[in-house]
């Protein structure tokens, strides 16, 4: 009688508990969530302080941009320029073998300086809406917060993964022009040390470009999925034509909607739009439309909608499930 009123409780939770619903994304799971710049949101982007703080916030990727030093080392920049995100143009005024290095109009190119001259600025939030928002408890004024380089990232998805098991991914996007920054990008995630972690088979890498030349040569060279930014198809030809040299379309959140999603999984192109802030029902929006990824500088929004919208069920109730089943056929074995 025990197994019995165990079967019937295990029932009647399954039937309490409404169906999980079904992610409309090209592979039929949950939408990844990509840290944009790092926790941007919370920390200066694209710091390792920014991107150690995205593994903590669960993110499945860690996404950024790459320029190339004078001395060829690929660093995580958005801008050409160091002067919104850092703080170049003080530091300048009392380091004169800096302030030689200014370009036209007060701007201080990245491209210009080595690695060794970029570490000894610090990053600073830039001043627009949604970076550094949350930035209580997290943000400290005093601290040297530093550009980081690309292997710097990958060392940290990479070291996560054999501490912990779990795989994070890396994002990184061909920022720079030319096709110079994408050599620098394959030859970081080829170095032996990783044991081909960064591969298309164990997903944890994504490359992107807005520029279709890179978009094209990255995916000449290698099997990781390649995003074309700025774009989303709104017809089956134009969707087919982007299928031709890119794996994905990385839209902004204007250009996004159902109907070019569809056209988009339709020709087997993921989708991942961006940039989502702290509003959790525009996640909640996009989720539906079946967006295949987010790019986010808020990625504890972006996993608390992503969690409600697709829950998962809790290992309790796995387990109850398997007792009920089990009692269920006990008692078909018993009559």
């Amino acid at each position: 009688m025990r197994v019995v009123a165990l079967a019937i409780a295990a029932a009647s939770a399954l039937a309490a508990t409404p169906a999980l619903a079904t992610p409309l994304t090209l592979n039929g799971r949950p939408p990844a969530i990509i840290n944009h710049r790092g926790a941007s949101g919370y920390l200066p982007e694209e710091t390792m302080e920014a991107y150690r703080l995205s593994v903590a916030q669960k993110a499945d990727y860690l996404e950024g941009d790459v320029y190339v030093t004078k001395d060829g080392v690929a660093v995580m920049l958005h801008d050409g320029t160091l002067n919104a995100t850092t703080n170049v143009v003080a530091y300048a005024a009392t380091h004169p073998e800096i302030k030689a290095l200014v370009a036209s109009g007060g701007k201080y190119n990245v491209t210009d300086f080595t690695y060794a001259q970029l570490m000894q600025l610090t990053a600073t939030f830039r001043t627009a809406n949604g970076y550094g928002t949350y930035r209580a408890g997290y943000y400290d004024a005093g601290f040297h917060y530093q550009i980081a380089t690309l292997e710097q990232v990958a060392d940290l998805a990479y070291q996560t993964y054999l501490d912990t098991g779990k795989m994070i991914g890396i994002y990184p996007e061909a920022k720079q022009s030319g096709l110079n920054v994408a050599d620098a990008i394959l030859a970081v995630l080829n170095k032996a040390k990783y044991n081909g972690y960064f591969n298309a088979a164990h997903k944890t890498v994504f490359l992107q470009s807005f520029d279709s030349n890179q978009v094209a040569y990255m995916n000449g060279l290698t099997d990781i999925p390649v995003t074309q930014l700025g774009i989303c198809p709104t017809t089956a030809a134009q969707a087919a034509a982007i299928k031709v040299f890119a794996d994905g379309v990385g839209p902004s959140l204007n250009q996004t909607n159902a109907a070019c999603v569809a056209l988009a999984h339709d020709a087997g192109l993921y989708v991942h739009p961006y940039t989502f802030l702290y509003d959790a029902t525009v996640y909640d929006t996009y989720y539906a439309y079946g967006v295949d990824g987010v790019f986010t500088n808020f990625a504890p929004i972006a996993y608390d909608e992503r969690t409600t919208m697709f829950p998962v069920p809790e290992p309790a109730s796995l387990a109850l499930l398997g007792l009920g089943l089990t009692g269920l056929a006990a008692i078909r074995r018993r009559r």
